[in-house]
């Protein structure tokens, strides 16, 4: 794959209404990934899985299993882990959890740019049925 013809998969899984996202797993993974990437870079990944928990349109177990469709089982278990403490948290009041806690977890989220890329690009080789054409 070129990465002119990666830039363009990148770009129509940041469409709302493409409809690859719909018709092919692998563009409805990396659409998923970047949709919940972006929350947990806007506001921390405690933000994000309290967010998506209950999602009707992207759900915590939905955006877990993009996370692993794309080979990326390490976000997946950090994403995971997050929940189980925000579960945790949710039975506290806000100041009893502090602060410290909410760094941490955000902290555990590691994921770059980088090697998201380079997850998607395998599950491209690996998979390519998965995605829609390009053209």
């Amino acid at each position: 794959m070129t990465d002119e013809e990666f830039d363009a998969l990148w770009n129509r899984a940041c469409e709302w209404d493409a409809p690859a996202i719909r018709t092919h797993r692998g563009d409805e993974a990396l659409h998923v990934v970047l949709t919940f990437d972006g929350s947990v870079h806007n506001g921390g990944l405690l933000n994000a899985v309290a967010t998506y928990g209950e999602d009707p349109e992207y759900p915590l177990p939905r955006v877990l299993q993009a996370y692993r469709f794309l080979g990326l089982e390490d976000a997946a278990s950090i994403i995971a882990r997050a929940r189980q403490e925000f579960e945790g948290f949710s039975a506290m009041a806000d100041d009893a959890r502090g602060d410290v806690a909410e760094e941490r977890i955000n902290a555990s989220y590691v994921l770059d740019s980088g090697a998201l890329s380079a997850a998607v690009r395998a599950t491209v080789q690996a998979s390519p049925q998965s995605f829609a054409p390009l053209g």
